[in-house]
């Protein structure tokens, strides 16, 4: 089963469903409150998710920084250090983001 990482402005949602196994069990968009993971690790995806859409340039939503293609893209520090948590919290799901090289 694997879900991928990335930030879709607005959605409230940071974990997306990537095969057709993590699709039947969560839908396409994983809520955080779906997953079996402590209550700390559930408030640091949706503390990351608020600080995102805070800082999203709302104005002019097509700049590659926000998306993490940029160099030093945003927030990558943070999801970095949040995909080993939520791979040790979730042993049976792989993860995926395009912040690790």
């Amino acid at each position: 089963m694997l879900l991928r990482l990335f930030f879709d402005a607005g959605s409230g949602v940071l974990l997306w469903a990537h095969d057709v196994e993590a699709k039947a069990r969560f839908g396409y968009p994983v809520e955080a409150a779906d997953l079996d993971i402590p209550a700390v690790l559930r408030a640091e995806i949706e503390q990351l998710i608020t600080d995102y859409d805070a800082a999203f340039p709302w104005e002019d939503p097509g700049g590659p920084t926000m998306f993490g293609y940029g160099d030093d893209p945003p927030f990558a520090s943070r999801v970095l250090a949040l995909l080993p948590k939520l791979r040790a919290a979730l042993p049976g799901i792989a993860f995926e983001s395009d912040y690790e090289g």
